[in-house]
Parts: structure tokens; sequence; C-alpha cells
């Protein structure tokens, strides 16, 4: 540090400068990072961040800059428009061009909202994108001020972009507040919590109190005054230099005489001398004053000038006193020279003449047709009087805010507007709306203004409208048990229904409301009627009732053939993929009835359709059962991969049990029961979460876990458990997992044979009523192992014939093994390590490591030496390197690939390098050739 702590200008932030700078020079080179300033008010946050701007500038980066405003908190992505749009405007087409165009509704007003449920998600992938073009131009440097007052839909953005800087040459810095201002969405806790640095500037100590009284001052200002300064603003930056300019106003030279004046000070005080210089300067600058703090930053002067009743001319020359004295910032718009200012001139208004203000500024803004948004915040501050304006303003503002994939200021506009109140007749109107947007936020809640709406409903065919939407809410936040009981009351009525209306909701019951289990018996008696319509030949509808029959119906004890029926019937219906839980329901019944490539080809189509929409939530839902359909075909790479994807995307979502329907069983063929344990760790599993279909086949997962890992009592425990709570409900728990297969062996080994091989038979008689194929082998290898004699062994043999050639190979190389082990136990030594070799090439071809460890260990009781599979090559490659692999071979770019798996390019590219590495290739033209050795080898006996 310089001998007086002066760094820059700024005194005692060499250290803090020091590091920053050093992040702005590795920005500049590629690496992004998130910097988080916090401190308290005056502390110098704003001085840290001008200096990096600065420094920036002369580095070559793009500097943007915005800062949060307590007056525009409430607009939407106000301070990502005032960050990005700079730089974005006169450059629309090129900038918002491939994933960047879901950011597109951010900067533009869209007159018709269309379908909003996925703009949330979109928005945001859409912003990272146009980040990450701009970056592309040149190295950014990000800066947001005062973040503690930011929107919480730019809140979002930002939490969304420091998770993935890193792959950016971006340098995000962020200044705060902690615990000083209100904060109802959580921003500055969020955002420390990521922040991959966290500066705090600290109190200036006595010595650099000195420097900066004697600065402002002069060098006579002694020891005890620069002590009694220090000691008045806790050297607190800020207020010291509002103290200096209060005494060169009092006059006097700087002595001992005006230390002991300084010393009955404080921060208070120092707010108050603000004031004082403000009335001194007459009543029009404190008017003019006044109004600004109510417009917010950057206000037009002829705005301040109307709302404060001052004429043109005696506004001008009163804003150029305010600037005179740095009240007011110098600059064309008119702002406070420092938040701390505004907040003080804010404080002085009285609560009701405040509101007032707010809503003559409201006004004055809908005169000149300022955008909706706008409005909106100073009517928020407003007192209500039931004007209809009011309501109608409010309500345009919230359409805009939805279609910007902003419900959180939606939600805040019509509660507003609720509160106005709107007229008699208007009122059901305005609580739907509120219910869709609150809906739509990305957190949980209870939906009360659907359920206020509900209350208010005009007759039984509306009640029922409102129900079902309702229900939708409901059931996207996973709360099937609230969905079972409240559709089933709406359908006591269904006599006086618009039987479209009927189907609609039996539909959504029978596909979301059966997953309750202690509703699943009243829902499929609702159920029966659709299946004997269905058996007679009668229409329904193809996408509210087929989807919903196919899956519950598979779970309850359909066949696998009528499902499959179904399923086919409700994605020929051209309709269905506007429907996501619709499509998704006949997709995962193909899938549990064994028609494993139609079941891959329709969810590749629905990831692809996620992707042209940009909605992360339909991603996660696909690629969560693509996994379990690429797990069951024995592509555990790829299997992997899609899981991995889900379960990250699905924990920014907020979503819990269903994203780890099938990454549980991957990590357990993997070999990996302890990371299957951590991550089912971290998921509660309570009787209410018991209660749901995915609660209960968690608590599966965890029983084989538990069995992997040395513990059959416990593990058979949680299975049996599974299994009982799933029978209850009249749902067939092996549907959904391949449970039997680790149950009834581990408690064979627990000495429990009778009750192994009653399990094995029970599950025998279930696949072949079910009629899946698959299913079918699976069961007669379990019993096959199982039963020592004749019989047994014939079993283990028709299971391998069932399974050989269908895509099932990861259940057919388990088969092969069970049929070697068999085949040893009965001194078939010879045949046994030629099936065992055969099972064993299979599941290391899968990736089942563990299945093929296994085999590895048989082989060595029964005389063979197998060798180990090398550690290169192919086989190699992690998940996301294959399938990055795999689409860079398809010709796609980098950034294609990124967009297409909502991850970042640097992750792309660094899965090519891995990738190329083991392969022994330098150049992508080589891949191709590299990745068709993936299927060629073989294992070697000795």
């Amino acid at each position: 540090m310089d001998p007086e702590g002066v760094s820059g200008g700024l005194v005692e932030r060499g250290e803090e400068l020091r590091a920053l700078y050093d992040l702005l020079e590795r920005a500049r080179l590629g690496a992004g990072q998130f910097v988080f300033v916090e401190g308290p008010a005056g502390i110098g946050k704003t001085s840290l961040l001008d200096a990096c701007v600065e420094r920036g500038g002369e580095l070559g980066l793009a500097v943007l800059r915005a800062r949060g405003d307590e007056v525009a908190m409430e607009s939407p992505f106000s301070a990502v428009r005032e960050l990005l749009w700079p730089a974005v405007s006169g450059d629309e087409v090129t900038l918002l061009a491939g994933a960047a165009q879901f950011a597109a509704p951010v900067f533009e007003v869209v007159a018709d909202e269309g379908e909003t449920h996925d703009r949330v998600g979109a928005v945001l992938h859409g912003l990272y994108w146009l980040v990450a073009n701009l970056a592309d131009r040149h190295p950014l440097l990000l800066v947001l001020d005062d973040a503690h007052w930011v929107d919480p839909a730019s809140a979002r953005f930002f939490l969304y972009l420091a998770r993935r800087i890193d792959s950016l040459p971006v340098l995000l810095l962020v200044a705060a507040r902690p615990g000083e201002v209100a904060d109802p969405v959580g921003v500055v806790p969020a955002l420390s919590a990521v922040a991959d640095t966290i500066v705090r500037p600290s109190p200036l100590s006595e010595l650099g109190a000195g420097v900066l009284v004697r600065r402002e001052l002069g060098p006579r200002a002694d020891d005890e005054l620069c002590r009694s300064c220090r000691e008045a603003t806790g050297g607190n930056p800020f207020y010291l230099q509002a103290l200096m300019a209060a005494l060169r106003t009092e006059g006097g030279r700087p002595t001992v005489e005006l230390a002991r004046r300084v010393r009955a000070l404080g921060t208070g005080a120092l707010g108050r001398s603000l004031l004082v210089r403000l009335v001194r300067l007459g009543q029009e600058c404190e008017r003019l004053a006044q109004a600004v703090a109510v417009l917010g930053p950057d206000t037009p002067l002829r705005h301040a000038a109307a709302l404060a009743g001052v004429g043109r001319e005696r506004a001008e020359a009163a804003a150029d006193q305010l600037r005179r004295v740095e009240l007011l910032a110098p600059g064309e718009g008119l702002s406070f020279m420092h938040p701390i200012v505004q907040e003080a001139v804010a404080a002085e208004l009285a609560p009701s003449s405040r509101a007032s203000q707010h809503l003559q500024a409201a006004a004055l803004l809908v005169a000149e047709t300022a955008p909706h948004d706008r409005v909106a915040t100073h009517l928020l501050a407003a007192e209500a009087y039931g004007e209809a304006w009011v309501v109608e303003a409010l309500r345009g503002a919230a359409r805009e805010a939805l279609a910007r994939g902003a419900p959180e200021s939606a939600v805040a506009y019509l509660r507003r507007a609720l509160a106005e109140p709107p007229a008699a007749e208007l009122r059901l109107d305005v609580l739907l709306e509120l219910g869709r947007a609150e809906a739509q936020l990305p957190y949980g809640n209870d939906l009360s203004a659907y359920r206020e709406a509900l209350e208010s409903a005009r007759g039984l065919q509306q009640r029922a409208a409102i129900a079902l939407e309702l229900a939708w809410g409901l059931t996207a936040m996973g709360r099937n048990a609230d969905v079972a009981v409240l559709l089933t009351g709406v359908l006591d009525a269904t006599d006086e229904l618009d039987p479209a209306l009927v189907e609609q909701i039996e539909g959504l019951l029978i596909g979301a409301g059966a997953v309750d289990l202690t509703m699943t018996k009243p829902v499929l008696a609702i159920a029966a009627r659709h299946f004997d319509r269905f058996e007679r030949g009668e229409s329904f509808d193809a996408v509210a009732i087929a989807p919903a029959l196919a899956w519950t119906g598979a779970v309850t004890g359909l066949p696998a053939a009528t499902a499959t029926e179904l399923a086919r019937k409700a994605l020929r219906d051209g309709r269905i993929m506007d429907f996501s839980p619709a499509y998704l329901g006949a997709s995962m019944a193909l899938f549990v009835s064994d028609h494993l490539e139609e079941a891959r080809e329709a969810l590749e189509a629905g990831l692809a359709e996620a992707q042209r929409r940009g909605s992360v939530p339909m991603f996660v839902q696909m690629s969560e059962f693509r996994a379990g359909v690429a797990l069951r075909m024995g592509e555990l790479d790829v299997a992997e991969d899609h899981a991995q994807r889900a379960y990250e995307l699905g924990g920014e979502l907020g979503l819990q049990h269903w994203p780890m329907t099938y990454l549980l069983p991957i990590l357990l063929e993997r070999g990996c029961a302890e990371d299957a344990m951590r991550v089912i760790a971290t998921l509660p599993l309570g009787e209410l979460e018991l209660r749901l279909w995915p609660g209960v086949i968690v608590l599966a997962h965890r029983g084989c876990a538990r069995v992997m890992r040395g513990d059959p009592s416990a593990g058979v425990a949680d299975l049996l458990d599974a299994d009982r709570r799933m029978a209850d409900g009249r749902c067939d728990l092996s549907v959904c997992i391949d449970w039997v297969a680790t149950a009834a062996p581990a408690l064979a080994g627990l000495g429990r044979e009778d009750q192994a091989r009653a399990l094995a038979a029970r599950e025998l008689t279930a696949a072949e009523a079910f009629g899946a194929p698959r299913r079918h082998g699976v069961a007669l290898s379990v019993c096959g192992r199982l039963d020592p004699g004749p019989r047994g062994l014939e079993r283990l043999h028709e299971a391998v014939a069932l399974l050989d050639g269908t895509p099932a190979r990861l259940d057919h190389a388990r088969a092969l093994i069970n049929l070697g082990v068999g085949l040893r136990e009965r001194g078939e030594g010879a045949q046994a390590r030629t099936v065992l070799a055969r099972g064993m090439d299979t599941a290391h071809g899968c990736g089942a490591f563990a299945l093929a460890e296994r085999a590895r260990e048989e082989l060595v009781v029964a005389g063979a030496r197998p060798r180990r599979e090398a550690l290169s090559g192919p086989g190699a490659l992690t998940p996301a390197e294959l399938r990055t692999a795999r689409m860079a071979t398809e010709g796609l770019t980098n950034r294609e690939i990124a967009q297409a798996l909502f991850v970042s390019t640097k992750t792309v590219e660094t899965h090519l390098s891995h990738a190329y590495g083991k392969l022994g290739i330098e150049r992508r033209a080589e891949l191709s050739a590299a990745l068709a050795a993936a299927g060629g080898a073989a294992t070697v006996l000795a």
C-alpha cells in the first residue's frame, strides 16, 4: 500500500482494487467470474465499481452498467434492460439470433402475450445467450450497483448468469447492502451464496480518515479533528465527506474548537444536515427534490417540474442549484448524487403525501402513454381509491410482465389491482388473471387467487373450469394429492357440466390424481368407465383421456398391449405436443410397455420441441424419461447424461423426486451406491412424500442401494415397504422399477428362501399378465436364479431366449450372467464360462460396471482369468463427453450443442477436449472414425 493508503484516488482500498484488477485481466483472457461487493450504505462500494469501470475500459473490455432503484424495483427486467439494451439497440437482428431470440420479450412490448407458461425459463436461457453473443465481440464487464433494489425478474437472471459465468469472458460485478433494506425475495443472500469472490470494504482507519479529512479541509486540520470526524462517522467514507461539506458550509478553521462540535455529531445528524442544506435552497428546490425522490433516477425535468408544480424556467434554475450543492448528479436526467440523499429526502415525505405524489406520477405517465410497467411501479405505492383507470393500467402491466417472463411482477400488479378494488363485475376476471400469474411463479405458493375465484364462480360450469385451471397449477408443483381432492369434488356435478369439460377434468384426475396413493382407488373407479368406452370402440378426447389411461392404467393393472394402443392413439393426435404432460404420459406408457424404440423416438421429438421453445421444464421431463429408456436399452452413457441434465436443471426449478427416478438406478448400475445414497439423503421421505408414486419409487431405490452397500436387511425392509404402499393403492411397483430382481435374492441371502421364492413367483405371474416381454424375461431369470432344480435352469434359458434380440440389452446381460451362475452351480463349468463371458462383455458394453464386475467375479470362481477393460478409447468417455462428441459428428457447432443442451460453450469445449485425449485424436474431423470403434471391443479371457 502506498504511504497514505491512497490508490487511484481511493483511500485504503489498494488491496481490494488489486484483486479486482486481477479479475478484470482474467476476464479479458476468457476466465469469467462473479464478484459480489457487499457493505453498508456509504462504505465506498460504488467508488470501487467506478474504479473497475475505468480500468475495464483501459483493458479493452466492453462495459455495461446498471443500478437497482427503489422506485423501479417492481418493473420487470428493468435492471436487465438498463444493463443490456445500450449494447443491443440497433443490432437486435444479430445479437438476438439463435437461442438469444428467447430474450426478445424482455426488450419488446409484446401486444399478444400468447402462451407464457414456458416463458420464464426460455427468457433466462435467451438472456444468457445474449450475453454470450455480446462476449463473442468483446470481453465484458457487467456492473450492477444497489442490487438490493433490483426487480425479482432481473435478480433471477443474475443468479442464472452467475452459475454459468465461468464459461464466458465476462466479469459480473454486483454491489449490494446486506440487511439494510427490505429484500422480500432474498436477492442479497442468494447472490452472496453463489459468488466466486466476495469483497467487503472496511471502514477507514484513523489514518485513512485523516487523509480524507485533510484532503477536504486542508493540511491544517489537526489530529484531534481527524479523530473526531472518524468517531462521528464510524469511518464511513460517504458520511465523512458529507460531514466535511457541512463543516465547510458552517465555516471556521479546522481546529480543536471545531473538533469539539464534531464529537456531538453522528450519522443521523449528518442525514439531517443534508435536509437543512436542501431547505436553505428554497421551497422550489425542496419540491423539485421531493419530486425526483418519488419519480426515481434519470427523471426528465418536465416530469419533475409537473409533479412539483413548478414552471419550466424555475424548475431549470432549481435543478441547477441542486447540482451546484452536489445533491443532484450532473447529467441530462435528474438523479441524486447518492442513494443516501434520495432516501433522506423521501423519508421526510409524510406517507399520505408520498402516496398521493405516486398517484399523480402515474397519471402523468399515463397521459404520455408511458410503458405500462413504469406506470404500475407508481401505482403500487399509491393509495387505493377504486379508480377504474388504475385497475386497467395494472392489468395491462401484468399482461406485459407475463409476456416478458416475469410472473412475480404480474402477481404484484394484480394483487394491487384487487386492492383498488375493481368493479364488482370485473373482480372474478382479475382473480383469474392473478391465479394464472401465481401458477407461473418459479417457487411454490398456495395459488390463493384461484381458490378465491372458486368461491366467486358464477355457476357450476365456471366453477369447474376454474378448478381445472387450479388443478393444472397444482400438478406443475407436484401437489398431486391436492389435485385428486379438488377434482373429485368437482365431478360430483357431472350431469350439469359440458361433456368436453368433464373429459378434460377426468383426464387430469386420472393422469395426475392417481399418483396420490390415498386417492388411487376412487380415481380408478372413474377411469374404469373410460376403459369400458375404449373397449367398446367409443370415441373420446385422445389428448385429454388416452395418455392418462395409458400411463395410469399401466401402473394399475392394464395390460401392456392396451396401454400401448392408447398411447399410440394419443400420439397420433396432432394437438398432443401442445400439452407436454399428456405427451409425456403417452411416451411413458410406451416405455413401461417395453416398446423402447417407439418411446425413444417420441421422447427425442419431445426434447427437440423443448429446445425449440426454450422450455427448461419440458426439457427436464423429457430428459428424465429419455434416461429411463436408455437405461433399459443398455445405453448407460446416454442414460447418465440425460439423467444428470434432468437432475441439475430440475434442482434449479425446485423439482425433487421425479428427476431422480432414473438417475438413482443408473448410479447403482455404475456401482456408485454411496453416491446414490448421498443423493437420496437430500430428499424428504416423510409420510407426505410417501403418499405419492415418486416418493415411493425413491424409497425403493434406497432399498436397492442399501442392499448393494451390504445392508440387505434394511434394504429389503425398504423394498417391501415400497411394495406394500403401492399395492395398498392398487398400483404395481414393478411397472416403475425392477425391484424384485434385488429383493428376492437379498431375501434368500437372509435365510428367508420361502419368502424369496413366493415373491419371485408372484412377480412372474404379474409379468405374464402384463404381457411385456422384457418384464417377463426379468421375472423368469429371477425365478430361475432361486430354483436349484431342473425347472430353474429351464427358466434361466427361457429368460435369455426371450430377451435375446430385444432392445433390452442390460436385462439380457443380467439374464446371461444369472444363467452362467446357474450352469456353474450345476457343474457345467465350460458352458458357464462361455455364457458368463458373453454376459460380462454385454454388461461392459452397456456401461453397467457393477454388473460387469459381478460377472468377472463369477468367471474367476468358474476357473477363468478375465482381463479388466482398459480405461482409454471410446469406453472411457463420460456420458456427457460421448453425447457431445456424437453431436459434434452430426455437424453441430459448439454453440449449437451448448444451446441444445442448456449448458455453456465452455462446457462443450471441455467435453470435446477430454474426448479427443481419450480417443487419441487431435481434430474434430477424426471423431466419427474414433467413435465407430465403440462397438468393437471384446472381452479377452485367458
